[in-house]
């Protein structure tokens, strides 16, 4: 079988890797407080955003909690752990699509040896689904409908296919914002989704009024 050249991950799952590494090592423990965003990135030699997309990957997977003015502690080994394992389903997932297709391409006679492969893929696709997504960012434009409404009632998913991790307003950083969260103009979003998410959210915000499929201002759904 070739050997294909892998993509390198992005900066942020190699740091949100190194992490949880060191958490399952008990280099950090539960209930302890990490360094700095700033610290961090500084140990990493990145961008305090870069470090901000990994902690939000890890807040999402329930290792760590992020809250404004608190910083960072260590919230699960077992997440750690579980997420690591994640990314090694991925990887495996990776090296049978590879098998695939060079038994396609080789059109010889490998029919048992594609089908054990092709069961393997679909096992492990269900268990890597979460550790595939990609964290994006989107910023609510100036004008934008969703200004002034709440997480609950502006059905982001319903309407883009996205899932708000994490809101940056200023300086603050709101990690899983509860549905009564209202936006501002000018927030940056943290979305997780298909790769489609991002697009069509952009578009939405950039609209006056919502969307259909979204909420208007007395709550009703828009036809």
């Amino acid at each position: 079988m070739s050997k294909r050249e892998r993509p390198v991950p992005p900066r942020y799952e190699e740091i949100a890797v190194d992490l949880a590494r060191r958490i399952v090592d008990y280099e950090y423990r539960e209930g302890e407080r990490v360094l700095g965003r700033s610290h961090l990135a500084g140990t990493y030699k990145v961008s305090p955003e870069t470090v901000r997309r990994a902690i939000a990957i890890l807040h999402d997977r329930g290792v760590v909690r992020a809250v404004p003015g608190s910083g960072i502690r260590i919230v699960s080994r077992q997440a750690a752990v579980e997420y690591l394992e994640s990314l090694r389903t991925r990887s495996a997932i990776v090296e049978l699509q590879e098998q695939v297709a060079d038994l396609l391409a080789q059109r010889r006679e490998i029919d048992e040896k594609l089908e054990d492969a092709c069961t393997r893929l679909a096992a492990l696709a269900g268990r890597a689904l979460a550790a595939a997504r990609r964290v994006e960012e989107v910023t609510i434009p100036a004008g934008s409908w969703l200004a002034g409404r709440t997480l609950g009632e502006s059905r982001l998913r319903n309407i883009s296919g996205a899932t708000v991790i994490a809101v940056v307003r200023g300086t603050e950083e709101y990690y899983s914002p509860s549905p009564d969260f209202t936006f501002a103009a000018g927030d940056l979003l943290l979305i997780v989704g298909p790769e489609t998410a991002r697009e069509r959210l952009e578009k939405a915000l950039a609209l006056p009024e919502p969307p259909p499929g979204a909420v208007s201002t007395d709550g009703a759904p828009v036809p």
